[in-house]
């Protein structure tokens, strides 16, 4: 015979909780109608202020009666967790944490468990990344452990491919530790085979190397190590490049040396041995798993990325310059930028094996964007 009486909807499982889903139309349709009444309460006991006054911490029970400031704070806290859990995506409910949080009522150290407890269910949740953000702005930056921002953002982007929201945080993230790009070409390595068609990693790739790029970026145990990039410029120049001052002589053959800042040359060749590496990893990829719009997009990235190092290395790699180079990869030429005349027989050649590609599209891409008048 089934037993008549009533079972609890939780259900606590091996430290695992969650709600049977029968009632979480309801508890969610609940827990919504009380904080929206709190909301409104909080704006009429203050006059009308918004978020960032002072309101009286009081919330409606269900009977309608006006909790006392404690108890209100848990119950609003309780609600909060809740709605939050099961519809991250609702500004309401993380402004009012963030009221809440302003006064001192949460701590910061179980904010952001809860904001990676959000997002272990909901690895898209804009607002559970950008309330991550928020909270970094009342710690120091001693204090912030990156490397768990970092991992965070690849679960949460390898639970959900296209993952956008991720990705921008990992930049963010980037932005702020930049000590880290080291780390992100070999992660993003491996991401990438284990998700080949995801753009998204390529895109953040991309941005990697051109942050490189700008801050003079290059690791010092790998600064003497140029092979694909040697590998690639003999290929295209039908020429043996063995060592540095013959790569040089043919990326930027009228930069005067003595000129040249050495720590910027290193970087300038780092930069463009990873993407003469990205360029082989693609060529890899598509014989692996055939053609693919993620990798020939990559493969045009990395190409316009040589050609706009190469042609402006003798103003960027100078003494009195400060190095940096606007990451300007995916924006086409306008006319003055077009220096075909002067390019050199490296960037000739690429011209010309480009051109041996089929398609017209690339053609037209390569007329755009690389200044490549092909008859």
């Amino acid at each position: 015979m089934p037993s008549n009486t009533n079972k609890s909807p939780v259900i606590h499982i091996e430290h695992n909780l969650g709600l049977q889903s029968w009632c979480v139309k309801y508890i969610y349709e609940y827990a919504h109608r009380l904080l929206l009444r709190h909301k409104a309460e909080c704006q009429k006991l203050s006059g009308g202020g918004g978020p960032g006054q002072n309101s009286t911490n009081l919330v409606g029970s269900s009977s309608g009666a006006m909790l006392s400031s404690t108890t209100g704070n848990n119950a609003i806290i309780k609600y909060l967790n809740c709605a939050i859990l099961i519809n991250p995506d609702v500004a309401t409910f993380w402004n009012l944490r963030r009221q809440l949080f302003a006064k001192n009522r949460l701590d910061i150290t179980k904010e952001f468990q809860f904001s990676a407890v959000v997002l272990s269910k909901k690895p898209k949740s804009n607002e559970a990344f950008a309330y991550r953000r928020w909270l970094y702005l009342f710690q120091s930056y001693d204090a912030i452990d990156w490397a768990f921002e970092i991992g965070l953002c690849e679960k949460c982007a390898d639970k959900s491919t296209t993952n956008y929201h991720a990705w921008c945080h990992r930049q963010w993230v980037i932005m702020k530790a930049p000590q880290l790009l080291k780390f992100e070409i070999y992660k993003t390595e491996k991401f990438i085979r284990k998700h080949i068609h995801d753009y998204s990693c390529y895109n953040h790739r991309q941005f990697v190397l051109a942050k490189m790029s700008e801050t003079s970026f290059f690791d010092e145990h790998d600064e003497h190590d140029f092979d694909e990039l040697m590998q690639f410029t003999g290929s295209l120049v039908s020429s043996t490049v063995a060592t540095v001052d013959d790569l040089l002589r043919w990326l930027i053959p009228t930069a005067n040396r003595e000129s040249l800042n050495e720590s910027k040359v290193r970087s300038f060749l780092f930069c463009l041995n990873l993407a003469a590496y990205d360029l082989k990893l693609c060529e890899e990829l598509k014989s692996a798993y055939g053609e693919s719009l993620a990798f020939e997009n990559h493969r045009r990235f990395m190409i316009k990325f040589i050609i706009d190092r190469c042609r402006s290395a003798r103003s960027t790699l100078t003494q009195d310059t400060n190095g940096q180079f606007s990451a300007t990869c995916n924006q086409p030429m306008s006319k003055i930028t077009k220096l075909d005349e002067q390019d050199s027989a490296f960037i000739r050649a690429i011209e010309s094996n480009e051109q041996t590609r089929p398609t017209s599209q690339h053609k037209m891409w390569c007329k755009l964007f690389l200044g490549f008048d092909f008859e």
